[in-house]
C-alpha cells in the first residue's frame, strides 16, 4: 500500500471510512512509521482546532465534524451547460454575420437611377389617372435604362 494522504488521513481520523479500508489503514499504519506520525499529527491538530473552537463558540452552537463531503467530482448543472452553449454558438454566429456585413463592400454599378417627376399626377386624382401617370413614369425609366 502507498503511503496515506492528508484526505484519508482525515477520513480515518474522522471514522468516515469503510470497515474494510479501516482495517487496511490500520494494518499498514502498524508497518509504516512515516503514516503513523502523520495521523498522530493530524490527530493532535483536529483535536486543538477542536478545543479552541469550543472556547470560542458558545455552547449554543454545535460543532461539525471536518469532512471532505462524499463526492469526488462537483455536481453539473446540466440545464446551464446547454443554455451557456446555446448562448455562446448564437453569439459567435452572430459575430460572423456582424463581420461579414461590415467588411464586405458593396457592388459597384454603372447605372444611374433616374427619377422622373409627371407634372400631372396627382394623389387626389381618380385611380385610372393615377395609375396612367405611374405607367409613364415607369416607361419613362425604362426607357431612359434601355438607353444606358
Amino acid at each position: 500500500m502507498k503511503h496515506l494522504n492528508d484526505k484519508t488521513i482525515q477520513y480515518y481520523i474522522d471514522n468516515e471510512l469503510p470497515e474494510s479500508e479501516r482495517k487496511e489503514i490500520e494494518s499498514h499504519l502498524e508497518k509504516c512509521p512515516s503514516c503513523k506520525q502523520k495521523v498522530e499529527t493530524q490527530r493532535v491538530f483536529s483535536d486543538k482546532l477542536k478545543k479552541s473552537l469550543d472556547t470560542m463558540v458558545s455552547d449554543d452552537i454545535p460543532v461539525p465534524e471536518f469532512s471532505f463531503g462524499n463526492s469526488a467530482s462537483p455536481k453539473v448543472n446540466i440545464t446551464r451547460i446547454v443554455f451557456i452553449s446555446s448562448l455562446s454558438t448564437a453569439c459567435a454566429i452572430a459575430l460572423v454575420i456582424f463581420a461579414f456585413n461590415w467588411f464586405s463592400k458593396p457592388k459597384q454599378t454603372n447605372r444611374i437611377i433616374d427619377y422622373y417627376t409627371i407634372e400631372d399626377y396627382d394623389a387626389n386624382k381618380p385611380f385610372a389617372e393615377q395609375d396612367f401617370a405611374e405607367f409613364k413614369m415607369r416607361t419613362q425609366t425604362e426607357i431612359a435604362n434601355i438607353n444606358l
